[in-house]
């Protein structure tokens, strides 16, 4: 009885066993289920809740419409100006000595003011007038040698009469000028007089140096050739326009200078302008060439160009330029323009057509401009009306 009664008891356990093994899994996926159905029930109250957007923050504007922004808009570019050359030129010296410096070498610059040699250890400065000294000039001569040297004195910044007699204050002026760097001044044992031979005349304010023909320690004599100038631009010519160019005056940024560029022209010969390309860097390596083969950064960029450019040659220099009164712009979807030609087209504005200006196209906007007596700060995405807006009074 015993070993019956302990063989039915160990079954009897492995049965309560195996029942609670089955309840507790069922107890475990109830939970689970639980569980997952308290998590999809607070995310449901979540979005039910959550904080509505504030009646402020709302757009007023309907779907259909887009607000528009206004910016100015100046059509900056770069434009490959071809200048055509002169003939190239040779500097003499204007006295005789030894060598003792050398202020120049082939592709540098050499300004009107600045000092080229020294002879006999007296720094020797270069001077550009529109008529070469042909003769001392003292106090009270007049002539357009006296006149050339009060306006070249005068374009470096001195207080030069603006005549053609030599006072004392062309005196004082040039003076001031040798003084700061250290060239011969007029003096009361010169008899106040200057001489043709105390400065390196030059056939521009600026000329760039092609080749030198003389080396410290050697003699030079009045007369002799000092070097040779890259040719200097005699007329720059635009391209011709863009398709894209917006109509209007212009400016042309040359080196620190700005000069203006009428809406009609096709070359540009003002001297002044003509001195800054001779000037800048972008056409001194052009002229000269550029092993690089490439282009340089804004601001004159080099285009082209041979090695020692000549006398009829040309040379593709560009620039930055830009409209000189920019335009109010205002930036629309493409699709809201209808009836676009030749450079105009219409917008709507709630169903009522106008008449705009098309500037340009950028970044998937098209920029257009309206006539001064209108303006819209939105426009209908797609238009709400086919009519042609030149009966609306045109832009």
């Amino acid at each position: 009885m015993t070993r019956g009664n302990t063989a039915s008891d160990r079954t009897t356990a492995s049965r309560k066993e195996r029942r609670a093994a089955r309840n507790g899994v069922a107890i475990s996926i109830v939970i689970l289920l639980a569980l997952v159905m308290l998590a999809i029930g607070v995310s449901a109250g979540f979005l039910l809740t959550r904080s509505k957007i504030p009646p402020s923050l709302v757009s007023g504007t309907e779907a259909s419409t887009v607000k528009v922004a206004a910016t100015q808009f100046d059509d900056s570019r770069s434009v490959a100006l071809t200048v055509s050359l002169g003939e190239s030129s040779t500097v003499a010296s204007p006295t005789s000595g030894t060598v003792t410096d050398i202020a120049v070498g082939a592709g540098s610059p050499i300004a009107s003011g600045q000092v080229v040699f020294d002879v006999d250890a007296t720094p020797v400065m270069a001077l550009h007038t529109d008529v070469p000294l042909y003769r001392e000039l003292k106090s009270g001569m007049r002539g357009p040698d006296a006149a050339g040297l009060n306006a070249a004195l005068r374009r470096l910044g001195y207080n030069a009469p603006d005549s053609d007699g030599m006072t004392w204050d062309t005196i004082t002026a040039y003076n001031a000028l040798a003084q700061s760097v250290g060239a011969r001044q007029l003096s009361r044992d010169t008899g106040w007089t200057i001489d043709p031979s105390w400065f390196v005349w030059l056939p521009a304010d600026s000329v760039t140096v092609k080749q030198t023909s003389i080396a410290v320690g050697r003699q030079v004599t009045a007369g002799q050739d000092l070097f040779t100038t890259a040719a200097i631009p005699l007329k720059a010519t635009l391209p011709a326009a863009a398709a894209d160019l917006v109509a209007g005056e212009r400016v042309i940024t040359i080196g620190d200078q700005t000069f203006d560029v009428p809406a009609d022209a096709k070359e540009l010969t003002d001297a002044a302008m003509l001195t800054a390309i001779n000037n800048s860097v972008a056409f001194r390596m052009a002229s000269l060439g550029s092993d690089s083969g490439g282009a340089l950064a804004s601001g004159g960029a080099l285009a082209g160009g041979a090695a020692g450019a000549s006398a009829g040659d040309t040379l593709s220099v560009s620039y930055d330029w830009r409209l000189k009164q920019p335009l109010t712009a205002l930036s629309v979807p493409p699709s809201a323009v209808y009836d676009a030609a030749a450079g105009s087209g219409c917008v709507s504005v709630d169903a009522t057509p106008v008449q705009v200006s098309i500037i340009a196209s950028q970044l998937g906007k098209t920029m257009v401009s309206v006539s001064e007596n209108q303006t819209f700060d939105h426009v209908d995405v797609t238009p709400r009306t086919n009519e042609h807006c030149t009966a609306q009074g045109g832009a």
